[in-house]
């Protein structure tokens, strides 16, 4: 049960670092780090589904990605390799970095739906 409470904390964090993204606007590699900073946020909102007891040390970003991956329902694999391939790139539109955070936290919202 604490995992369902850790799974909401993730995801309510990521929400409120969201609703944060539009001061960012005028700097983009604060957006752009803000924005990959709520995508591990929004990971390990899955990936502590999966962890009955919290682990010693914090996971990787590969470890989030692989256990989300295994996680989520099939058609949101291809959206969010899609999605971790923006936010890790060179992009630099703010809005599109935006967008695509609201996207990310809608599949996050869906998988871990049956817990809010």
């Amino acid at each position: 049960m604490v995992y369902f409470i850790r799974a909401k904390s993730y995801y309510r964090y990521a929400l409120d670092l969201y609703k944060d993204l539009p001061h960012f606007l005028k700097k983009p590699e604060d957006l752009k780090r803000k924005a990959q900073e709520i995508f591990k946020i929004g990971l390990k909102a899955i990936w502590s589904l999966s962890q009955i007891n919290p682990p010693e040390k914090p996971p990787s970003l590969e470890e989030l990605w692989k256990k989300t991956l295994e996680s989520v329902e099939p058609e949101d694999v291809d959206k969010l390799k899609n999605i971790k391939n923006i936010l890790f790139s060179e992009e630099k539109e703010p809005e599109k970095i935006i967008k695509t955070v609201e996207t990310f936290l809608e599949i996050i919202k869906k998988n871990i739906q049956p817990i809010l």
